[in-house]
């Protein structure tokens, strides 16, 4: 997942960018006339400000003050930068340029992306909560900017003026352009003044609510406490890092480290069943109804902009461009999904059986992994246990940076003593051709109040800079990984495929060469931002890969063949029903972002996994509280098949040309990582391919077994 701290506007997402406006001077009347005028002394200068170039926002936000300042100071300079457009609302046409418009535009999207993002990933990363509830103060702030500058006349009368010059652009400048002059309507210019207001208030109301959500959910660890004589089938790293506390009995937590292996391994089902009780009810109490006030602010939003529904407004700037593009894209696939998954679902239904257990009408939704992982242990010859024995994750970690370093032609170089937000986190330099081009965090273990997914927080975006340099950008990667300790931190091979994924989002943020912020890196397409990460998650499937740095923690062979064959063989079971349910949460997040208020959300998830799912989830239980999706990708869950699409397509260039080949892998470098959003993203791939992508690697996909 690639987490947007800040969403450039040029790509029409439905998050923004941006902050407040200066409050008005207040006006004093002048003293009385006097004989000899007393001269007012003039102000003092103010103190010169290090250019944005030159500032590191990890280095200047590690105290509350500091990321407060970090905050209000990059607020600050995107205001003056509009006050320099503002200025040109009298200036004679042929005066403007794009460089002091447009232009002039972007440098907002680098201020406004250094004010927010490093506060942004601090609101869900860093240990102490003082700094978090500081670092939360921003993104408000940023949003209050956004909709000041997109509802600006004077602004927007300066960009309409020089679009109106019709100046000869090509590219970016293009479509930057274009896409600015959208998004202004998109963000109610043409409403009236009382319609104005009422959008600002909305907005005003859903940044607060959608940073609650998240942070509900990051902050609720729940817990069940259960005998050691229950976690049999658990792995034996699992068993050394939770032993039994003075009671006699293990806690476990609803953290990922702890919940995934449970209810893929502990024989004993109701450890399982009552982990996933607490599990599917994180922070429902609070995030139940925040989403329902989302979901009425969004529909209220979208009406008042002139869309009929959310996903209508949220979808428009996105490849797919209408609701009902994706609606038909879902149903296409679960068409497609039905017999394949039915025959699946057979299976597990018989091995169900096979375990003792009795299905009834649905098989629970918590015992799907369990029952996968015996299948592929009995049919395959399987054992997930047996390999994760050979992915410590320290050595994943440092295996999986020399991997890039060999594809992509670069160092990833140890930046010791770097300023960090814990102990924990790594950071690294990524150098090319010994010229520094970009900074990688890596903040992968669980700790409280700490961030529960896996994603890529964005902390600067590239610029060129325009006076020869190219300003370097810098992402984080956030896990909840094993932590090395006095037993051995050993990751499961999904595990080891979602850094990879992740890791791929890192490589297009880090990697890129965009001149503009507004389109550098991962700011494209909401529903093509998935393709590369997808993409790179394939390389955690080679042995050629996996034989670099997969070795057994103690004995250091690396993975026997038998044992390599035996995932490879197995990696296709279970696929259509991992796609089934996908393909359910984006119908799920799709149908709430089209209903008119009020959205009975539980009523729609039970209807909406009635006819999508085949699992059953357990009663009482709040799943859509713990669906931190609905924030960020909003009527846009569908985009991580319709992204799919488009990478195992990619894919296929490598499976011919070598997954290890450095010119194939820096022609994607060149062609599609470098690029960002610098052209539409169906052109890029295409220039990669040598041909438009199309669904045949994906149908091939679906039907493999």
């Amino acid at each position: 997942m690639r987490l947007r701290t800040l969403f450039p506007l040029c790509v029409g997402l439905a998050v923004a960018l941006g902050c407040g406006s200066p409050d008005n001077p207040i006006r004093i009347p002048p003293p009385p006339a006097m004989p000899t005028p007393v001269p007012m002394p003039e102000p003092p200068p103010e103190p010169p400000r290090t250019p944005t170039a030159d500032v590191d926002p990890v280095a200047s936000g590690l105290s509350v003050a500091d990321i407060t300042a970090l905050c209000d100071e990059h607020i600050g300079r995107g205001r003056t930068v509009l006050e320099s457009i503002q200025a040109l609302d009298k200036a004679p046409p042929e005066t403007l340029t794009w460089e002091n418009t447009v232009g002039r535009f972007d440098e907002i999207v680098l201020e406004l992306s250094v004010a927010g993002g490093f506060p942004s990933l601090m609101a869900l990363g860093h240990p102490d909560k003082d700094l978090r509830e500081a670092a939360k103060a921003c993104e408000p702030k940023v949003d209050k900017f956004r909709t000041d500058l997109m509802l600006d006349a004077r602004f927007a009368g300066v960009i309409q003026r020089y679009a109106a010059r019709k100046e000869p652009l090509a590219g970016v400048r293009e479509r930057l352009l274009r896409e600015l002059l959208r998004d202004l309507r998109r963000n109610g210019l043409e409403l009236p003044p009382d319609k104005q207001a009422r959008l600002r208030q909305i907005n005003d109301e859903l940044t607060k609510l959608q940073q609650d959500f998240s942070s509900n959910i990051s902050d609720a660890v729940l817990t069940i406490q259960v005998k050691p004589s229950q976690l049999k089938g658990l792995p034996e790293s699992f068993l050394d890092q939770h032993k039994p506390g003075p009671d006699g009995l293990v806690t476990l937590t609803t953290n990922y480290p702890d919940y995934f292996p449970v209810v893929t391994y502990c024989e004993d089902r109701s450890v399982a069943r009552d982990l996933t009780a607490k599990f599917d009810s994180r922070a429902a109490d609070k995030n139940l109804p925040i989403l329902d006030r989302v979901l009425a602010l969004r529909s209220e939003k979208a009406k008042l902009l002139g869309y009929e529904t959310w996903a209508d407004y949220a979808i428009e700037p996105r490849m797919a461009k209408t609701a009902g593009t994706v609606r038909d894209f879902l149903d296409r696939l679960s068409k497609e999904l039905q017999e394949p998954a039915r025959k699946e679902y057979q299976q597990f239904v018989a091995e169900y059986r096979r375990l003792g257990h009795k299905p009834g009408a649905q098989m629970p939704n918590h015992d799907r992994l369990y029952v996968e992982q015996k299948l592929r242990e009995r049919k395959y010859g399987f054992d997930a246990k047996e390999l994760s024995k050979y992915l410590e994750v320290s050595a994943v970690t440092r295996g999986l940076l020399r991997i890039v370093e060999r594809m992509y032609g670069i160092r990833i170089v140890p930046m010791r003593g770097a300023p960090a937000w814990h102990e924990d986190v790594r950071a690294y330099q990524v150098v090319d051709r010994g010229r520094p081009v970009g900074r990688i965090y890596l903040d992968l273990y669980p700790r409280e109040g700490k961030y529960k997914h896996a994603a890529m927080f964005e902390i600067r975006p590239g610029k060129d800079l325009g006076d020869g340099r190219y300003l370097p950008p810098i992402a984080a990667l956030v896990c909840n990984f094993p932590k090395p300790g006095d037993s051995p931190a050993l990751m499961t091979h999904n595990e080891v495929t979602t850094f990879f994924h992740e890791f791929g989002h890192v490589l297009h943020h880090v990697l890129t060469r965009q001149p503009l912020a507004s389109y550098a890196g991962t700011n494209t397409a909401r529903d093509f931002v998935e393709t590369p990460s997808q993409m790179f998650e394939e390389w955690a499937y080679r042995k050629e890969i996996l034989d670099t740095f997969a070795k057994h923690h103690e004995t250091g062979k690396p993975i026997p063949e038998d044992l390599f064959k035996a995932l490879v063989r197995s990696r296709a079971f279970g696929r259509t029903l991992h796609t089934e349910r996908q393909v359910s949460l984006a119908a799920l997040d799709l149908a709430y972002h089209s209903q008119p208020p009020p959205v009975d959300t539980a009523k729609i998830f039970a209807e909406v996994m009635a006819k999508t799912q085949r699992f059953a989830y357990l009663p009482d239980t709040h799943f859509q509280a713990t669906f931190g999706h609905l924030m960020g990708y909003d009527a846009g869950y569908y985009s991580y098949q319709w992204a799919l699409v488009i990478a195992l397509d990619v894919l296929t260039r490598f499976e011919k040309e070598g997954y290890t080949n450095p010119k194939v892998a820096r022609e994607w470098r060149r062609t599609v990582l470098e690029q960002g959003a610098g052209e539409d993203e169906n052109k890029l791939v295409e220039q990669f391919l040598g041909r438009p992508h199309n669904l045949d690697a994906y149908s091939q996909f679906l039907r493999a077994q």
